[in-house]
């Protein structure tokens, strides 16, 4: 929240100390310099400067575009030390503030998420003090056209931070890592994910409930700026979510990296508002026209019509997958013969639901004896379609 703060001056030591429910202490007199991007940031206040008005400070300002954050955003005219701020420019750019080195800020903060910023060097969390260990781990985020995790305040940068409950922070530069790093559950790089601009979401994980608010995200930023996260302000998902949008833009490229498999018959299937249907294997993107929501879920495909598809590999030894395609549910056989026509095997003999299906043929006989090497036909037959392949057996 906004702090309502008295100020005591000594000049002798050019010590300027904040009293009240938080304290910062300020040094020399320097200059930071705050880059910017057209559109809205996430900025703070890096230096005690003498007159903290937003369109004062930061000329490229939008008017009357400054939000802090206390139970929902708020309309502002001044910054404060250790607070953060929405802030809309017109234009790309730096500005340079002067001012008194904010060397240390005690920061309140509320259960939940709060937006805050630190002091006038650059700091790591591992630095802050957080004596009853209030911080939720991988809930440090900066804003990049989306939210992105950081470990690293910058000066004149505003950050969302989440806590576990009501407290009491202290940002420094004394350069000592008071506590290590408790977040022992990244799952980056291990899981499904999609991609967007960047900002990646993950999908087909359950991890443990004490972890699942390290993956929460904070409000959505201003109308405007780009945001993307399952409905539940999360960054994870089981079986089904849908992805709430915010976007400037009129298309969207979507990375996919499916690392993790969906199971028989199953797949990933990313739909559309208007009910366009992709289904997601392996690695790839797609560019969409930019929608306010999109479902991804873990589904059957049905087959429109009956297949057999080509075994894999060709040629093989010994083992090899046959896979067919069932519009409905069907008593199929899938046999193999010898070029003279003369039946090898019958690897399926049974009803089966609607779905793609495989199975595999190690090559034996229906005495389990093993075949010799040469060419092969296999034939799927049900009620109302009959097909038939080749392969080959090499030895």
């Amino acid at each position: 929240g906004t702090y309502n703060v008295s100020l005591t001056v000594n000049y002798q030591n050019e010590e300027l100390t904040i009293t009240k429910e938080a304290y910062i202490i300020v040094g020399q007199f320097s200059q930071v310099d705050i880059s910017f991007n057209e559109g809205w940031n996430m900025i703070g206040l890096p230096l005690e400067v003498e007159n903290p008005n937003y369109q004062i400070l930061f000329p490229e300002a939008v008017e009357n575009t400054l939000y802090n954050f206390n139970m929902g955003y708020n309309l502002a005219e001044d910054l404060e030390a250790g607070i953060g701020y929405w802030m809309r420019l017109y234009n790309s750019g730096v500005t340079q503030l002067e001012g008194y080195v904010i060397s240390e800020i005690e920061i309140e903060l509320n259960e939940g998420w709060n937006l805050i910023s630190g002091i006038s060097e650059v700091t790591s969390i591992a630095n802050f003090i957080d004596p009853e260990e209030i911080i939720i781990p991988n809930t440090a985020y900066t804003f990049e056209n989306g939210y992105i995790n950081t470990d690293v305040f910058n000066p004149g940068n505003g950050y969302w931070i989440r806590a576990y409950q009501d407290g009491t922070i202290i940002i420094d530069n004394s350069g000592l890592a008071y506590r290590e790093s408790n977040f022992e559950h990244d799952i980056s790089g291990t899981c499904n994910s999609l991609t967007f601009k960047g900002i990646s979401l993950f999908f087909g994980v359950d991890i443990p409930e004490n972890m699942k608010l390290s993956y929460s995200l904070p409000p959505k930023p201003p109308s405007g700026a780009f945001d993307v996260r399952f409905s539940g302000d999360t960054r994870i998902m089981m079986d089904k979510a849908e992805i709430e949008v915010m976007s400037p833009y009129e298309t969207i490229t979507i990375s996919y990296d499916v690392v993790l498999d969906a199971g028989e018959y199953m797949h990933w299937v990313l739909s559309t508002g208007s009910g366009e249907e992709y289904i997601l294997e392996q690695d790839g993107e797609i560019t969409v026209p930019t929608e306010d929501t999109f479902t991804l879920e873990r589904k059957a495909i049905i087959p429109i019509s009956y297949a057999l598809h080509q075994n894999y590999p060709n040629p093989f030894n010994p083992v090899t997958t046959l896979r067919y395609d069932l519009p409905i549910k069907n008593y199929v056989t899938l046999t193999i013969y010898d070029l003279n026509g003369r039946e090898i095997n019958q690897i399926v003999n049974t009803i089966q639901p609607a779905g793609n299906h495989s199975v595999m043929w190690n090559s034996t006989d229906s005495f389990g004896k093993p075949v010799s090497a040469g060419i092969y036909l296999y034939q799927i037959r049900t009620a109302d379609f009959v097909q038939t392949k080749k392969m080959v057996l090499l030895k």
